[in-house]
């Protein structure tokens, strides 16, 4: 019934969209002068604007920075957010005072230290407030309610202590003492947090980076904050250096895969077989320093396609694979070749005109750049929302329409199993609130159009 349901609303939305063609606009550099070596990014909305914005984290130059989208496709550097964490390794945008606006969370790496910064919601930042500042080797940070409340709490690695540890938060900002994922992994380097067994509770991956001995081992939540190991480990051989690990769509078929890149090997994601066991499938690139992969609906014809960045020093630096209704990838298609350690991208969209865009830093140059992306419409069978878009997308809180709209909009939002979680009539200059949905990919079906699209909460 799951897949039924999604085939038929895919069906809808590719009628919807016709085909399409998907190609990027050249590298425009948004800073040509961050802070040395950035390393960590994520975007969304900071200062109470439709646009997205974006946070870098600077490793050498140990900056925390925020860059305002214009909203005419230009982006203007603010007032640092901090410039005393030493070696920032992680960054990532949420609302964790339940005030409205969106914060800023961040990692030390030399410090172990997890800090957050309130935002007063026009971007200014207050001075750091500290989660906890004994975890070792504090890196890569997730967001998301953890325990049975209904707060945002925060998960790191903490490399150098051998351990992924978690924080509840009580809604105020406030957090409780560091509670443990797990202590048994060997200097984890990446983690990632979603529903992955289906039962509406986060569940965490995590990927390490020993060298020539890392491991991919998932982790079930049992709805209190409480991780049992998996008994089969995803990926457990043949791996010199992971880098990057996520949960993500990659097959089209409604359930969570997990993607992972090795840095000096490959990039491969894995499905879990009905009997608990993983079978891995190598994505074939040109890169030999795969740094980061992430799966995102590029074309909008709401199957994800995967997007790889490089981390080496070739300059073959950022590519594509398109997914097909089958759910295999496409040949690599190439964005730009023109950047140093691509450590670090984000997906969004950027100019609001209802594709997804590209952002990158540069480790090497100390550069922030973004990538437009052109999707064209080639054919369109339903002309009557021809120019019906959604964004922005991924979203926080609320999701906006646009286009040749004559009428309210009676919208129904599914999960990934087919289960409505939304239905609600919208007025054409309204927004859908979607705030209180679980992280995640959902389809949004317009009724009163017979047409559906795809779109992530964050």
């Amino acid at each position: 019934m799951r897949k039924k349901l999604l085939t038929c609303l895919s069906l809808l939305s590719i009628s919807a969209i016709g085909l399409a063609q998907t190609t990027f606009e050249p590298k425009a550099t948004i800073n040509a002068n961050t802070g040395a070596n950035p390393y960590v990014m994520d975007s969304g909305h900071i200062d109470g604007d439709a646009y997205a914005d974006i946070i870098i984290g600077t490793l050498a130059g140990n900056t925390v920075e925020w860059y305002k989208n214009n909203g005419d496709k230009t982006f203007s550097m603010q007032t640092l957010i901090s410039t005393t964490l030493t070696q920032v390794s992680g960054v990532k945008i949420a609302d964790l005072n339940n005030d409205g606006n969106n914060d800023i969370i961040a990692t030390s790496f030399n410090g172990g230290k997890l800090v957050w910064f309130e935002n007063n919601g026009t971007g200014g930042f207050g001075t750091e407030q500290i989660i906890s500042n004994t975890v070792a080797g504090a890196g890569s940070i997730v967001t998301g309610t953890i325990d049975a409340g209904t707060t945002i709490d925060v998960a790191i690695v903490a490399y150098s202590d051998n351990k992924v540890v978690w924080f509840s938060n009580n809604g105020s900002g406030v957090f409780g003492s560091e509670q443990t994922i797990t202590s048994t992994l060997t200097e984890p380097g990446d983690l990632d947090l979603k529903d992955f067994d289906g039962d509406t509770d986060l569940d965490v991956v995590v990927a390490t980076s020993a060298w020539a001995a890392g491991v991919v081992e998932v982790f079930y939540n049992d709805g209190t904050g409480a991780f049992t190991q998996d008994i089969n480990s995803v990926s457990t051989t043949g791996n010199t250096y992971l880098f990057d690990v996520s949960f993500a769509d990659v097959n089209d078929d409604g359930v969570l895969d997990i993607l992972v890149t090795d840095d000096y090997g490959e990039v491969a994601w894995y499905n879990k077989d009905v009997s608990g066991t993983y079978t891995q499938t190598i994505i074939s690139t040109s890169m030999a320093n795969p740094g980061t992969a992430t799966a995102a609906d590029l074309d909008n014809d709401t199957y994800n396609d995967i997007v790889v960045s490089n981390g080496g020093t070739a300059l073959d630096d950022l590519v594509w694979f398109k997914s097909n209704s089958s759910g295999a990838l496409l040949p690599e298609i190439s964005i730009d070749n023109s950047q140093h350690q691509v450590f670090a991208k984000t997906i969004n969209d950027f100019d609001n005109d209802g594709d997804l865009d590209i952002a990158t830093v540069d480790y090497q140059n100390n550069h922030l750049n973004w990538f437009e992306n052109k999707l064209t419409t080639l054919s369109t069978q339903n002309n009557s929302i021809q120019e019906l878009t959604i964004y922005p997308n991924p979203t926080t809180n609320s999701l906006y329409f646009k286009g040749n709209i004559t009428e309210d909009l009676n919208v129904s939002v599914y999960n990934v199993l087919g289960k409505q979680v939304l239905n609600a009539t919208v007025n054409q200059n309204q927004a859908l609130d979607v705030s209180k949905l679980n992280n995640g990919v959902y389809i949004i079906k317009f009724n009163n159009y017979n047409s559906a699209y795809k779109f992530v909460k964050q």
